[in-house]
């Protein structure tokens, strides 16, 4: 900008030089011819009146027209000389300057050679080109101040987006530290337990008081029938009846959830034909969510969360319980091996009852109830006739496959109460608590008919595929007082019910004249 200045101002000083030489010179000209012609004249006249005797008065007119004549074109070079010496020159420098200037060239000056009007204008372009050299130099530094600025600016503009991120993920990192907080405060208290129920009644405690929901229902695969049961409600009208539904693969939500293993969010339940207000326990509209609980790629159940209003389920709810919903998995996990490692440490692999350790067990609780509240408890001591002779015959997988029958049919024929425990080899006990001997005896002749009527084997009822079982029957307070007499005496009466032929039932008895009697 400073530059079209300092051209603008050229273009005017050179038209004004342009007017100076123009006028300047025919002036000078002019003037100096009228005085030319003046002194011409002031000499024809004096030439006119001096007489002169050597010339006549014409030859000397013509002589002093020459000399005029003469001494004018002399006096025109002398004036053009001096105009190109002290005129022209000194403007073709400051013109010369003034191209230097337009081009751009701001440092360069006029030389002064005189201090007239011709001097005092080339000061003054000079003074105006030093001007216009400052103003460009203060554009230059206001243009560098202005980029300064402008970068200053912009990096202010950057740093505070970068505030702006940093501040977002500081927020981030508080929530997700928040998450992981109350993550492993959850993962404690759900860890704390391995057993299901207590699993179940410490979740609805974290969801409820820990994570502030107010509905809440978790739903457990069932892997033989293939459907969720609901094992714990919250936030319901009537949470027990909502316990009591179940829903197949694919049946609602929670089924469409546990058979695609993917969750699903419904903002508005009105809107969703699919969700089933848990079968008419829930006519409340708002939002649901439902998580599948999964280990190892594989469906365990389905955790389903409710809250009033629309869409009131943030992202980072979401993604709070499907973190949740993966501890959930963990421990219920944790909570199936430890009941399957609880059941393997007490039942026989082969027949699924109890093992021997654990009937040891059960008989000293059961004993000592018994002595506190009086009761009666009588022992069944069962033993498979022939056993190894049929084990022998039809080899041991045959074997192996009748005894896990038997414990079956002692099972059905028990009351679940009682407790019946493989005694080792194909040896059998039976607890029936709360009953006197006759009832045991009783029972153990009911369980001695439903054997030999069954069917074992290759399924040909034949003298050589049937079996059957001897049985030996004690009783306290009848027959002792003493728990290990208790297991010797029926003992005793088992070993004598095969003394007496098998396929029968021998109670003890404590007479003189026989401890044992067949019945």
């Amino acid at each position: 900008m400073t530059i079209e200045k300092g051209r603008s101002y050229n273009a005017a000083i050179m038209k004004l030089i342009h007017l100076i030489r123009k006028n300047v010179g025919w002036k000078i000209a002019v003037v100096t011819s009228a005085s030319l012609l003046f002194v011409a004249l002031l000499m024809i006249v004096s030439f006119s009146i001096i007489p002169v005797q050597i010339f006549s008065k014409f030859n000397l007119i013509q002589i002093l027209i020459v000399l005029v004549t003469i001494l004018t074109f002399l006096s025109v070079l002398v004036i053009n000389i001096a105009t190109v010496a002290f005129i022209q020159r000194p403007l073709d420098r400051l013109l010369h300057t003034i191209n230097q200037a337009e081009s751009g060239n701001l440092m360069a000056r006029a030389h002064v050679g005189s201090s007239d009007e011709l001097g005092e204008l080339t000061t003054q372009f000079n003074e105006m080109l030093r001007k216009i050299g400052e103003l460009d130099r203060r554009k230059i530094r206001t243009e560098r101040e202005l980029i300064l600025a402008q970068e200053d600016l912009k990096y202010k503009k950057m740093l505070e987006e970068k505030a702006k991120i940093i501040e977002e993920t500081n927020q981030q990192l508080e929530r997700s530290v928040n998450d992981l907080s109350i993550l492993y405060r959850v993962s404690q208290m759900i860890s704390s337990t391995i057993v299901s129920e207590e699993l179940y009644n410490i979740l609805i405690d974290v969801v409820v008081k820990t994570l502030g929901f107010q509905e809440f229902a978790l739903l457990i695969l069932d892997e033989e029938s293939k459907q969720l049961g609901v094992k714990a409600a919250y936030g319901f009208k009537d949470n027990q009846k909502v316990k009591e539904l179940s829903f197949v693969l694919g049946e609602g939500i929670s089924g469409q959830v546990a058979k695609n293993k993917e969750s699903i969010y419904i903002k508005d339940t009105s809107k969703d034909p699919a969700y089933l207000h848990y079968k008419g326990e829930k006519m409340e509209e708002g939002s649901f969510l439902s998580l599948p609980v999964m280990s190892h790629q594989k469906v365990l159940g389905v955790m389903n969360f409710s809250r009033p209003g629309l869409d009131s389920f943030s992202t980072m709810d979401i993604r709070l319980l499907t973190s949740l919903a993966s501890q959930v998995a963990v421990s219920i996990e944790n909570a199936r091996l430890y009941a399957k490692t609880k059941e393997l440490s007490v039942t026989d692999e082969l027949t699924h009852l109890y093992n021997r350790r654990h009937f040891f067990t059960m008989l000293q609780m059961e004993w000592k109830r018994a002595r506190r509240f009086t009761r009666n408890i009588s022992l069944l001591m069962v033993d498979v006739d022939h056993f190894k002779q049929y084990n022998d015959t039809h080899g041991h997988l045959q074997g192996d496959r009748v005894l896990e029958e038997i414990a079956a049919l002692l099972a059905e024929n028990v009351r679940e109460v009682d407790t019946v425990a493989r005694y080792g080899g194909e040896e059998f006990a039976i607890i029936l608590t709360h009953t006197s001997c006759e009832e045991a005896v009783e029972v153990a002749q009911k369980i001695c008919q439903v054997v030999s009527g069954h069917v074992f084997g290759n399924g040909k009822h034949s003298s050589e595929e049937q079996v059957t079982v001897s049985i030996g029957v004690a009783n306290f307070p009848e027959d002792t007082v003493n728990m290990e007499e208790l297991i010797d005496h029926a003992d005793m009466a088992l070993y004598e019910a095969k003394n007496f032929g098998r396929n029968r039932v021998v109670r003890y008895r404590r007479e003189k004249s026989s401890s044992l009697r067949a019945v």
